[in-house]
């Protein structure tokens, strides 16, 4: 059988078992911690899924029993409510007002659903944030 899924980060099913195994939990373990199935854990490490949505990454990261910040760097996504350091009040409340002009999405005439919703907010997010960083960063070394 085919898998129609592509992984984004190739290397995320494989670390995500990597932290299991080394939490020393089994698969069923960690689906019983996370209120998420054995099979979709296998799966999701078997890259045989993409990388889940926001809300089920929180519920990897409660089922292996570590920081939901160690699991969303692992899968590329910045935590929604982390701020890099650097960020001023005004970029802060710039993103603010970007994320919340977003009401209804579609992608190819297809409506999103509250879970790709969220997946899209966190990309965005993630992308903004680098690129500001980079644009300061360049500001920073033209001094």
């Amino acid at each position: 059988m085919e898998n129609n899924f592509k992984n984004e980060n190739l290397n995320f099913g494989p670390q995500l078992k990597e932290i299991r195994n080394k939490q020393g939990f089994s698969v069923r373990q960690v689906s019983l911690q996370s209120d998420l199935s054995a099979s979709y854990w296998s799966q999701v490490e078997n890259k045989k899924r993409e990388i889940p949505t926001a809300k089920t990454l929180a519920k990897m990261a409660k089922g292996l029993r570590v920081n939901e910040n160690e699991i969303f760097e692992l899968a590329g996504l910045r935590n929604e409510d982390e701020t890099p350091e650097w960020a001023t009040s005004h970029d802060k409340l710039e993103l603010d007002k970007f994320l919340e002009s977003n009401g209804d999405m579609s992608y190819r005439g297809v409506d999103l659903n509250q879970d790709q919703k969220e997946r899209v907010d966190q990309i965005l997010k993630q992308v903004f944030w680098e690129e500001l960083e980079k644009e300061k960063k360049k500001d920073n070394n033209n001094e």
